[in-house]
């Protein structure tokens, strides 16, 4: 008796199954590098601000004016970047961030805050939910000069206003 030649009802099952399995991972692993390269274009766009913010209060020490940093908080720190990121909204005044594009940032007039829309929430810490949005601000260092020592001067700086962690291992 011949044997026919083709797959049994178990052997496409299995395959089936593998090629499922795979798929499976192979998706999981994309959503989480879509993921890495969000929160590296966060990264990439906060160390640009803060690097404008230090070149900002250089040039008022240079200019012998360095009191005229403090002037910088609470203020849109974008407009110290040569160019804002492509996904800039602008200053809005009463922006609801559920009708708003992802990713995007915007500058919140009314609270002063630098705001960030992302995409992606599966890897945040430290909340019981994954926050709608990442607010920045304007901040300066507390100057610590020990006595006898030269005077340290408050230095800006942005940072995430509540903290927050964005842990992809």
């Amino acid at each position: 008796m011949k044997r026919s030649a083709g797959f049994t009802l178990i052997e496409l099952v299995i395959v089936v199954c593998a090629v499922a399995l795979l798929f499976g991972i192979a998706l999981d692993r994309l959503l989480r590098y879509q993921e890495l390269a969000e929160r590296a274009a966060l990264q990439q766009n906060v160390a640009a601000i803060n690097t404008a913010l230090t070149l900002r209060f250089a040039a008022y020490v240079a200019m012998g004016t360095p009191q005229r940093i403090a002037d910088e908080v609470g203020r849109n720190p974008i407009h110290l970047l040569a160019r804002p990121p492509e996904n800039y909204l602008g200053e809005l005044t009463a922006a609801d961030p559920q009708t708003l594009s992802r990713p995007s940032w915007y500058f919140d007039a009314p609270s002063g805050d630098l705001v960030y829309l992302p995409t992606h929430r599966r890897y945040f810490g430290g909340f019981s939910e994954a926050p709608d949005s990442i607010r920045f601000r304007v901040g300066l260092t507390a100057p610590e000069s020990p006595a006898g020592a030269p005077r340290v001067l408050p230095q800006p700086f942005v940072a995430a206003n509540p903290p927050f962690r964005w842990e992809i291992d």
